[in-house]
């Protein structure tokens, strides 16, 4: 079972930002055809494609339906073939390492270590620079493994 091609966009003209998400989600359709899928995986990815070629409403709504069709393959892929992005455990790590830093430095601010390095501003930046850094090595692991997606 083959994926299903991806019409072109006839109206993007006005929309730079549009024209952009569509390219991106053609690139991913392509990294995707060099790639063996089972065919749960290309059975989804075809409804998804098929969403998008009968869609028929303003630029606005074929914008947030490109995002969410996007996001609907990659959660897809991560889950079943562990492929992900191009900096997708980045993204993901340097938010958790922020939350965490936040939360480290409110519960040492409640015990009374305010007067240490500890402040809301110094636990975002340490929980920033940790989450990049766990990021960017699970990134470096995904692509020497070829599970990383270059789209």
């Amino acid at each position: 079972m083959k994926l299903k091609e991806l019409h072109q966009l006839t109206n993007a003209g006005t929309s730079k930002k549009l024209s952009s998400k569509y390219q991106s989600f053609q690139n991913l359709i392509g990294e995707l055809r060099e790639r063996e899928l089972d065919s749960e995986i290309i059975n989804t990815i075809n409804s998804e494609i098929e969403t998008i070629n009968s869609f028929s409403e303003s630029n606005k709504t074929l914008l947030r339906q490109l995002r969410k069709s996007k996001a609907t393959i990659l959660e897809l892929l991560e889950k079943k073939l562990q492929l992900v992005a191009k900096y997708h455990y980045q993204n993901k790590w340097t938010a958790l390492g922020m939350l965490a830093g936040i939360v480290f430095s409110t519960i040492f601010n409640q015990l009374g270590y305010s007067d240490t390095w500890n402040s809301i501003g110094m636990g975002i930046s340490m929980g920033l620079i940790f989450g990049m850094l766990a990021g960017k090595n699970r990134d470096e692991k995904a692509f020497k493994e070829g599970n990383q997606l270059n789209f």
